[in-house]
């Protein structure tokens, strides 16, 4: 993918020119984005008016879904609404570039795509629309996600609790635009990473199928190894291992020992709580969503955490764990809740410990499989968002071949 890229800017400035936008290439532009086009709002498509039928209705999009659901650009937009919600909206054509007029965090503010499809679709209110036609849709989509105009949106953000943004502020963000071969030419480049990254979401998203199916043929004995065929034994949780309770760790001060919540590692302090290999279970809040704890560690109070075992070894449990539907043992109408007596009291089926030890291997050599497709996504995704900076400020700039 590097071939494609030519020299960087040099120390002398030799072929760039100063502007409000720093140094740029001398054959591009600087243009407020209304000299791109006309602005309008979308209207209309309530929650009410979505269909749950894909088949059917007319494609279209809500604000929220501009940076919750969307990354640079779309082919297609998931949702449908009925016929009559579109009569009140506002139709959006293939190039028009869809800004998130409202959001919670100034991050969601004016976070944009540019719509590529080619039906006709309709955008709903809080989504400001600029309809051109004279540039590069899908350099677009890359060019005002990026810092460059980011920070300009920054700015404009108003209001606390939400965040509103108007296409008053975003007619006068300023944008630098190569000649359109350039930006075609950009446009592709970062698409072939753009598709790179999908490729490594679909490889991880295989391999995390796989392995919750293995789990489940596995963990309930429908499928077993060869040489294990004693019989499995029923047990009560409660049995096999004690439950701890976590406690404040606000008083530890700062060091290297992880303090779990419930969401992952909050913090680390200068003291541990446990040391050696453990499963944490969610007390109150996220109740569903185990982890495996090894070496020093610390848990907050709205965590389980569990020691002692017996028949059991902890990374067979944590493996189980993750088969168990949590929710259904929710004892509180509000925030999820799980007690002690709970857990102790549900039965499960295990095998003997050589067979856990194989099928924890087993599983942990897919976890390992996983972690790594994970790794070279973020990678690229890195690599990526360099290669966007230098090439979407003319910082380095790609081969055009003359015809």
């Amino acid at each position: 993918m590097s071939n494609v890229l030519t020299k960087n800017k040099t120390s002398t400035n030799e072929g760039y020119k100063k502007t409000k936008l720093g140094w740029i290439p001398e054959e591009w532009k600087v243009f407020n984005l209304e000299e791109l086009g006309e602005f309008s709002k979308g209207k209309g498509i309530a929650k009410k008016d979505i269909l749950e039928n894909d088949s059917e209705g007319y494609p279209s999009i809500r604000y929220a879904e501009i940076y919750t659901s969307y990354n640079y650009y779309t082919h297609s937009l998931k949702t449908k609404v009925n016929g009559e919600s579109v009569k009140n909206s506002n139709p959006i054509t293939y190039g028009d570039i869809l800004f998130a007029g409202s959001g919670e965090t100034l991050e969601d503010i004016g976070k944009s795509i540019a719509y590529l499809g080619n039906e006709v679709a309709y955008a709903g209110g809080d989504i400001i629309i600029l309809k051109q036609n004279s540039q590069h849709s899908q350099y677009l989509g890359y060019l005002l996600n990026n810092d460059i105009v980011r920070n300009q949106l920054f700015k404009l953000g108003q209001g606390h609790s939400v965040v509103h943004i108007y296409s008053s502020g975003l007619k006068k963000v300023k944008i630098l635009l190569p000649p359109l071969p350039e930006q075609q030419k950009i446009a592709k480049v970062l698409s072939t990473w753009d598709k790179a990254i999908a490729l490594q979401e679909q490889l991880i998203t295989q391999k995390q199928a796989l392995k919750k199916g293995l789990m489940q043929d596995l963990l309930t004995g429908k499928k077993r190894f060869p040489g294990f065929e004693e019989e499995w034994e029923e047990v009560k949780l409660g049995d096999i291992f004690t439950i701890k309770n976590g406690k404040d760790y606000k008083h530890l001060g700062n060091g290297e020992i992880p303090v779990y919540g419930t969401g992952g590692i909050m913090t680390y302090v200068d003291s541990f709580l446990y040391n050696g290999e453990s499963v944490g279970i969610g007390r109150k809040g996220t109740i569903d969503k185990p982890f495996y704890l090894k070496g020093k560690f610390w848990t907050v109070d709205t965590l389980f955490y569990c020691v002692s075992f017996k028949s059991c070894i902890p990374k067979y449990l944590y493996y189980l764990f993750n088969t168990i539907n949590w929710k259904t043992y929710n004892e509180a109408s509000g925030v999820p809740s799980l007690s002690q007596s709970t857990i102790k009291s549900i039965k499960i089926r295990i095998p003997k410990i050589s067979e856990q030890q194989k099928i924890a291997s087993v599983l942990s050599n897919f976890d390992i499989e996983i972690e790594k497709l994970i790794t070279h996504k973020k990678s690229l995704i890195q690599q990526k968002q360099g290669l966007m900076q230098q090439l979407l400020s003319g910082e380095k700039r790609v081969k055009i071949l003359k015809r």
